[in-house]
């Protein structure tokens, strides 16, 4: 346990220094704030009371009331939590429907008055949770929205880079869904008065990411991607991998340190954030949901299934073995 909090933290540090966050002199602080000295003890969910005064809040909203919400498509119902419960309840073991349990059921999500804001659903893509059939959905509907032609690249316009991307969601007022990976939000972006932002995360089974991850590894390169792994965890001192076996790149380490970037532009910049936690098998029954909700379109090509088909075989389980060890 002690290990993967201490690798969120490292990554999430990690991460900051890379976008050069403002704030980077007080990142140890912010994160020991967010993440629990021990991540896999549960907490209690805070009461029903407790979470809807976090989401009423738009003053000051501290880091560990900020709402997190569910959806469960099966029955279309909703749910809520805050930051708090969630990452002490998600670890390694942790199974979407367990969080939906401890959450607190609400009668929908927060409204949202078009006449005045758009609605500006990101989706925060990461490896091994349908991220591909993410990624090609949103080339179509950039080209569609906004006249976006695509590249030759398999990732749309602004994927990666962070103020291009803001750039983009400015500029692009008819398009309702964007595609971003491992992008930060900093407080110099202009404020965004126009657009209420519904940030969807994707949540997998940590172990069940991590297996797939690896396999993903074997798949391109077979044994001697394997073997560069290997060689990375075993003989450079567990240093993170930079393609799907990546720590950094876990749903909730993504979410724990863009979390940060939010929250602060909530009170400060007093702009519209949803954060919507959802099970990545489960994107296009979430998208359906949020196109009934706020009456925007359907997101085409979410039903998508691009790598449902892989090979056999998978990189030596020693190999997982250490990942877990290192991380």
């Amino acid at each position: 346990a002690g290990r993967w909090n201490k690798s969120l933290k490292r990554a999430s540090i990690t991460s900051i220094f890379i976008f050069g966050l403002a704030f980077i002199s007080v990142a140890g602080t912010i994160f020991q704030e967010s993440l629990p000295n021990n991540i896999f003890k549960s907490t209690l969910v805070p009461k029903s009371t407790e979470v809807g005064q976090a989401t009423k809040n738009y003053n000051y909203i501290e880091r560990k009331e900020l709402p997190i919400y569910f959806i469960q498509t099966s029955t279309n119902k909703t749910s809520i939590s805050s930051w708090e419960a969630v990452s002490s309840n998600w670890n390694r073991t942790t199974q979407y429907e367990s969080l939906i349990q401890e959450a607190v059921p609400i009668n929908s999500l927060p409204l949202i008055d078009k006449s005045k804001k758009r609605p500006a659903v990101i989706l925060h893509c990461g490896p091994k949770t349908g991220s591909t059939t993410s990624r090609m959905a949103c080339r179509y509907e950039l080209e569609k929205s906004c006249g976006i032609v695509p590249t030759g690249i398999l990732r749309p316009h602004a994927y990666t880079d962070t103020e291009r991307f803001y750039q983009m969601v400015r500029s692009c007022n008819k398009t309702h869904h964007f595609c971003a990976k491992s992008i930060t939000m900093p407080i110099n972006i202009p404020t965004f008065d126009d657009v209420y932002f519904i940030h969807l995360f994707p949540f997998r089974n940590y172990d069940d990411w991590a297996e797939s991850a690896l396999k993903q590894s074997y798949d391109r390169g077979g044994e001697k991607e394997c073997n560069h792994v290997k060689k990375l965890f075993f003989q450079r001192n567990c240093t993170d991998s930079h393609m799907e076996i990546d720590f950094r790149k876990y749903g909730k380490t993504d979410l724990s340190m863009y979390k940060e970037y939010i929250v602060r532009r909530m009170n400060e910049k007093k702009e519209n954030h949803l954060i919507l936690l959802y099970y990545h098998r489960e994107l296009d029954g979430t998208l359906k949901f949020l196109s009934e909700t706020y009456d925007i379109p359907k997101l085409a090509g979410s039903d998508g299934n691009r790598k449902g088909n892989r090979p056999n075989g998978t990189c030596d389980k020693i190999v997982l073995d250490k990942f877990h060890e290192c991380f």
